[in-house]
């Protein structure tokens, strides 16, 4: 049975952790056919979880796996920051193979900088956008969820589902309907509510592990996009975007 290794840290690197604990965990991917088991150790901040699986084949059960140790390994910190009212977290930052090769792991779609037109490093805008976004807790928060659907895979749709409920309030109008905030983000972005819908109705699945790839793929790229052009509507002035530029999507 092949045994995979994920190491990482603590942090802040001012507290040295450890949990005398060292839990295990099975888990069930029926339709990978894969049967996995975690042991967990947490020692002066250094986080290991071996995993024992049937079988192992990296194109197809890296990112499960991943996602499942991440789990476990944020799990157990919070769980522990809660017992000592530390502010922790976790990051796994490698995995080592059944063979012993090792290979840095690092949440990355850069695919989604493609829609961020809005702003581009070491440009004014981004110190424009800066400005915006650390004024507004809202938007702050939804721009923090995008991220973590980047750096968390399952739980995406939550996230990304988050950033646009955030992004609701902007466009809603005291007194006034569902309907007409819907209106509102139409005029102003040139998004369709049927458009948001789709990526705000992921979170109502129970179990995101089961959401198909491509699906995922699709509710983060339409969020990225959303908040790109929330951004831009924001660094006009607030001025609605103009169909000639940003074509309807719906």
């Amino acid at each position: 049975m092949p045994s995979v290794r994920f190491t990482g840290r603590v942090l802040p690197p001012a507290r040295s952790v450890s949990i005398p604990n060292q839990p295990t965990f099975n888990w069930k991917a029926d339709d990978l056919g894969l049967d996995m088991t975690f042991h967990v150790r947490i020692q002066d901040s250094l986080i290991i979880i071996d995993c024992d699986v049937n079988k192992f084949d990296e194109s197809s059960h890296l990112v499960p796996l991943f996602m499942r140790a991440y789990d476990i390994a944020k799990a157990s910190i919070d769980l522990a920051a809660f017992a000592t009212g530390d502010g922790l977290s976790a990051v796994l930052d490698t995995f080592t193979d059944a063979a012993g090769t090792s290979i840095p792991l690092a949440a990355q779609r850069p695919s989604l900088g493609n829609y961020a037109t809005a702003v581009r490093l070491g440009t004014g805008d981004f110190d424009t956008l800066l400005q915006i976004v650390l004024a507004e807790p809202p938007l702050f928060m939804a721009l923090r969820d995008l991220i973590e659907a980047v750096s968390s895979p399952q739980r995406a749709g939550v996230n990304c589902a988050r950033a646009m409920r955030n992004l609701w309030p902007y466009f809603a109008r005291s007194g006034g309907s569902h309907e007409a905030t819907g209106l509102a983000l139409r005029d102003n972005l040139q998004v369709s509510w049927t458009y948001v819908r789709t990526i705000t109705q992921t979170s109502t699945r129970a179990d995101e592990t089961h959401i198909p790839p491509e699906m995922m793929t699709d509710v983060i790229e339409r969020a990225w996009i959303v908040m790109n052009r929330f951004l831009e509507y924001r660094k006009r002035g607030g001025q609605p975007l103009p169909l000639s530029e940003y074509p309807l999507l719906t």
